[in-house]
């Protein structure tokens, strides 16, 4: 991994800016939490704080497609990193004012606007990856933004929590705005770089309005079986995440594990699936070769029918043994995916369809994050099913479309 870093230096530094800024995302993101959680209608400011971390997310790719047929991506870097600074700052201040709602819903609204300038930055360098590697190496330099990417959440998460020891949350909102300031030295740092390839990208220069450009997109991503068989797995098992930790409180609660010992087996979860994400993306180029995406995607619906049996008979080592080996799984698959989309379609259309396909992505955890524990409403057994069934209907609606495709 080292020795491709090295002899990637461009790839390398574009891709450490786009994670140091996922650094500043990240960081932030337990404060917020905590901050909801202090005040009176503290669900409700939770809520709030949810919804502006996942809109920017669902709504990227209207920003791709913009950022694809923008010039001089390199001044429009600086500012979004000039912009995200004086954000942070501006929270930083209000945070000295006394918590109430009205105060995390302002914070929440600054927090949604930054998001949307960072993935407006994000989709603005996806096609510097492409141009800045061979085209043999797109699926290992994937799988590394994929396990730094990992540990970066990890990490930030990790080091967040100990700031809140030791600082109040204005303190670590000025953190995070030197953080982007960092980021706008770096992009100063590689600004020939950035302008020596931005001459290899070619501007999307047809007329169609931004309404029409998404559409195309998704008709270039649908129109491919392949590609829409690996997103539609690729989607849902990823959402199945989504309600696999609250089914899996229910179940420690069910079988009457002791209140002390719960909370260390729901981050025992949590560890499990981020190690073995990791472990598939360092592996990704490494193993399963010659397995294609859809036998893996299939074998991953397989477990999450064990995962249901698992629950069924009340065994949490099942549920562990399985949802690793799902994230396994899923961390094989993930970089081979997106290689495939970045050698698919053409540059100067990759960062509309890179943010298309990452809004798809996150569209299931919300969803079955609220389904599972609803179902679960009529009975134990009754959501248990349902991830069986989930399973079945993952492996059926693949056969479906790729038998479509062979029609």
């Amino acid at each position: 991994m080292f020795s491709f870093i090295k002899s990637n230096k461009e790839f390398s530094k574009i891709a450490g800016i786009n994670l140091l800024s996922r650094l500043g995302d990240r960081l932030f993101y337990t404060v917020m939490l905590t901050s909801a959680s202090l005040v009176s209608q503290s669900n409700l400011a939770v809520a709030m704080f949810s919804i502006s971390e996942t809109v920017p997310i669902l709504f990227s790719f209207i920003l791709g497609n913009i950022s694809d047929k923008k010039r001089n991506k390199y001044k429009i870097l600086v500012k979004n990193s000039i912009t995200r600074t004086i954000i942070f700052i501006i929270i930083g201040i209000l945070f000295y004012q006394s918590l109430n709602l009205n105060l995390i819903l302002i914070i929440s609204l600054l927090n949604m606007f930054s998001g949307f300038v960072g993935n407006y930055s994000s989709s603005l360098i996806t096609p510097f990856t492409k141009i800045f590697i061979g085209k043999d190496d797109i699926e290992k330099a994937q799988g590394i933004i994929s396990i730094t990417a990992q540990c970066i959440n990890v990490l930030s998460t990790l080091i967040g929590s100990i700031l809140l020891s030791f600082f109040i949350s204005s303190t670590i909102a000025f953190i995070n705005a030197v953080i982007f300031l960092i980021v706008l030295s770096c992009i100063f740092l590689i600004s020939s770089d950035l302008k020596h390839g931005e001459k290899q990208i070619a501007i999307n220069k047809n007329s169609d309005s931004i309404f029409q450009t998404i559409l195309k997109n998704f008709y270039k991503l649908f129109s491919n079986r392949t590609i829409l068989n690996d997103l539609f797995q690729l989607s849902l098992i990823n959402g199945f995440f989504g309600g696999l930790t609250p089914m899996f409180v229910i179940l420690i609660k069910q079988i009457n594990v002791n209140t002390s010992f719960r909370p260390i087996l729901i981050a025992a979860l949590s560890i499990n699936i981020t190690i073995f994400m990791i472990i598939g993306n360092y592996l990704s180029s490494k193993i399963f070769i010659k397995l294609s995406n859809n036998k893996l995607n299939n074998l991953a619906s397989l477990f999450i029918i064990l995962i249901g049996i698992g629950f069924y008979m009340n065994n949490i080592y099942i549920v562990l043994l399985a949802s690793s080996l799902i994230a396994f799984n899923l961390g094989i698959v993930s970089p081979r995916f997106t290689a495939k989309i970045i050698r698919s379609y053409a540059v100067e259309s990759l960062g509309g369809i890179v943010t298309t396909v990452n809004s798809l992505l996150v569209l299931a955890p919300p969803v079955t994050g609220i389904l599972f524990p609803l179902l679960s409403t009529f009975g134990y057994n009754f959501s248990y099913f349902a991830f069986i069934l989930y399973g079945l209907v993952l492996i059926l609606f693949s056969k479906i479309i790729l038998f479509n495709k062979n029609k």
